[in-house]
């Protein structure tokens, strides 16, 4: 019965190596038809936009351009959307302000510098009242917890764009890449001191197995801590004491970026921050309008 099972068992895994071969075959098409495209690495990029102090708010976003040939570059457009967040959400009253993206910066080319990395490096930097002024909205809608979306479009010379509708996970999500080709910019208040209590981080892995190396890292009156995501949620309390003059809170990205998201909440248990599939790296602009 032994050699009977063997005699079986070798042609299936011998049937097995076919499959696979045939199968990689399959998957696999030729390089040079491949398209190459381009990317915008992230660098730097945020801004505090102050409710309070609309005139005297910008968001910036430095990055570097990633591409084969740089020649096959047109330039690089910068759209801003607004997303109405303080709607009550009743179609009837009509009250969503939202206005659809708009272009507000265009960078050509020729204008980029040389980075010490040795790629293109381009620099928006937009004051909010330029980006209410091509979206033509209106100050007093704007109200704390909305959003600003800088939206980047990269033009080639043969009519095609990169963009964050066809750039894919590993563009988009993946810390070498750091190309969210998204940035959000939210609204908030500035308070003269922070409130003191417990705050919640409510942490979410679409995957569900934790953060990949991204972490968020608070800091009360220059002490940090660091939290991170170790499943498909994770919270973590942090008890701000009475006293406390200093309190920010700040977004490390890692891999696979496309499965994070995460909400912070104050004392009062307002929802102050909310990013994500994908939050926007460095310091975390908290909207503390209703504190």
């Amino acid at each position: 019965m032994k050699k009977i099972i063997k005699f079986i068992a070798i042609p299936c895994v011998f049937l097995g190596f076919l499959s696979c071969e045939d199968e990689d075959k399959a998957r696999i098409s030729p390089y040079e038809n491949e398209l190459k495209g381009a990317f915008f690495r992230t660098v730097d990029a945020g801004g505090v936009i102050n409710r309070t102090d609309i005139a005297g708010s910008t968001f910036s976003i430095t990055g570097e351009l990633i591409a084969e040939n740089t020649a096959d570059v047109a330039n690089i457009e910068l759209m801003v959307q607004f997303v109405d967040r303080t709607t009550d959400g009743d179609p009837d009253t009509n009250d969503d302000n939202s206005i659809d993206p708009v272009l507000v910066k265009t960078a050509d080319i020729t204008s980029f510098n040389t980075n010490d990395n040795g790629f293109p490096e381009a620099n928006f930097n937009v004051a909010i009242t330029e980006a209410t002024t091509a979206l033509g909205l209106d100050l007093d809608l704007i109200d704390g917890g909305d959003q600003f979306l800088f939206l980047v479009v990269i033009n080639m010379t043969d009519g095609r764009k990169f963009e964050k509708k066809n750039s894919g996970d590993s563009v988009t999500g993946e810390l070498f890449f750091s190309s969210p080709m998204t940035y959000t910019g939210s609204v908030v208040c500035i308070l003269p001191t922070p409130p003191t209590g417990d705050w919640v981080i409510e942490m979410t892995d679409s995957y569900g197995d934790g953060w990949d190396g991204a972490l968020i890292t608070v800091s009360i009156d220059g002490t940090d801590t660091d939290y991170t995501a170790v499943d498909f949620g994770t919270n973590h309390t942090i008890n701000v004491p009475n006293g406390t003059t200093s309190l920010t809170f700040t977004y490390t990205p890692g891999s696979f970026e496309s499965e994070h998201s995460f909400i912070i909440k104050a004392p009062s248990t307002n929802i102050v921050s909310e990013q994500g599939p994908g939050p926007t790296a460095g310091e975390i602009t908290l909207n503390l309008c209703n504190e």
